[in-house]
């Protein structure tokens, strides 16, 4: 007992620094946890976006095709507010596309559009590729180029005559409302247009509209237009072998009605029923012949016997969804999701100036939507 009591004795000097030790080796413990929550390390954007890049490159160097999307659409487009899916319909990587979407909210917004390439994985080709159809500026100067660049509304083309047709046909030609109403006073006047030469000095048309009209100008002739034949009561127009044959309104027409005409059998009726009806109605007789696996000879031969109405169905182009947009006959699934991330990046369409800004949808597509659409 008193050998344990002597091994086992401090003295005060011994006893304070073994506490003293017992103190400093708990500090130790301690400060590595402690040292953070004291001292917190800035972070190291740029270092860790560099390890996100480096990661990201050695998984498309093993990935097939980059992980690109296998078909691109380019609009216009602001970087710091497309969402990341939209930002895929531009032709970029998704992983690309998600390292856009935390650059601009970790670091910062781009402020040029040279700022863009600050996202290294960005390839100098896509960039290259991108940056016309970069708006930093906001919708509303984005939206005031595209009307720089196009200097006309798409118009519709098809004949008329200047003495009878209505303010409404004039403006679908594409003539200004201020041209359109122009004519109409110069016929209640007492004016006449006797010549197509004459058409072209009504005051406010520009020359190049009068180029473009002239060949469509019918004066004291039958034309093809909604307006000039719309509420017609079909005639008989032929009595072939005995048969009569009757003219019938594209957009109105029974199955049996188009049966009765030449070269139509219940297969073609079904097929142009079903091509109308997806489209909405046909615009303009023209449209028929588009129906699947009819010969242009058989249409050839029914065109006469065509009268052509008012579209029946509309496309809403600021309410339809990606999926609606897709079901017309003249979209796809990259323009239909161009449209709609077009319209989120924009704003509503407000006109078809507007459309034609979608670069996804060449202009001869605009101009048979052109018919279609409501805004």
């Amino acid at each position: 007992m008193n050998f344990l009591q002597e091994y086992f004795y401090y003295t005060r000097a011994e006893r304070n620094g073994a506490f003293i030790l017992a103190l400093l080796s708990l500090l130790a413990f301690l400060a590595p946890k402690a040292y953070p929550l004291i001292f917190p390390e800035a972070e190291d954007t740029e270092a860790a976006y560099q390890e996100e890049i480096d990661a990201f490159w050695q998984q498309v160097e093993k990935a097939s095709g980059g992980g690109r999307p296998a078909t691109a659409a380019l609009f216009p487009f602001d970087p710091n507010t497309l969402p990341e899916d939209s930002l895929r319909l531009l032709g970029l990587p998704e992983k690309l596309a998600r390292t856009v979407v935390r650059y601009r909210e970790g670091v910062g917004p781009f402020r040029r559009a040279e700022d863009l390439q600050k996202i290294y994985t960005l390839k100098q080709e896509d960039y290259e590729r991108l940056a016309p159809y970069i708006r930093i500026e906001g919708k509303e100067r984005a939206q005031s180029a595209v009307r720089r660049q196009q200097k006309q509304a798409i118009a519709e083309s098809f004949p008329f005559d200047p003495n009878t047709a209505s303010e409404a046909e004039f403006q679908r030609l594409g003539l200004p409302a201020r041209v359109a109403a122009n004519i109409h006073k110069y016929r209640q006047k007492g004016g006449r247009f006797r010549h197509p030469e004459d058409f072209g000095r009504v005051y406010g048309l520009r020359a190049e509209d009068y180029e473009r009209l002239a060949p469509l100008i019918r004066i004291g002739q039958p034309t093809d237009s909604l307006e000039a034949r719309k509420g017609q009561k079909p005639e008989v127009l032929s009595r072939e072998d005995g048969r009569v044959t009757l003219a019938i309104d594209i957009n109105q027409a029974t199955a049996g009605e188009w049966e009765q005409l030449r070269g139509i059998g219940p297969a073609y009726a079904r097929r142009i029923i079903a091509f109308r009806d997806k489209l909405g109605g046909f615009a303009h007789v023209g449209q028929v012949a588009e129906t699947y696996g009819l010969p242009d000879s058989t249409f050839q031969r029914i065109r006469p016997f065509l009268q052509p109405s008012p579209v029946l169905r509309k496309l809403y182009i600021n309410q339809a969804d990606a999926q609606s947009l897709q079901a017309h006959p003249y979209l796809n699934w990259k323009q239909a999701n161009a449209i709609v991330a077009y319209r989120s990046n924009h704003g509503a369409f407000s006109s078809i100036l507007d459309v034609n800004g979608v670069k996804a949808l060449p202009p001869e597509l605009v101009e048979k939507l052109a018919p279609y659409l409501e805004y």
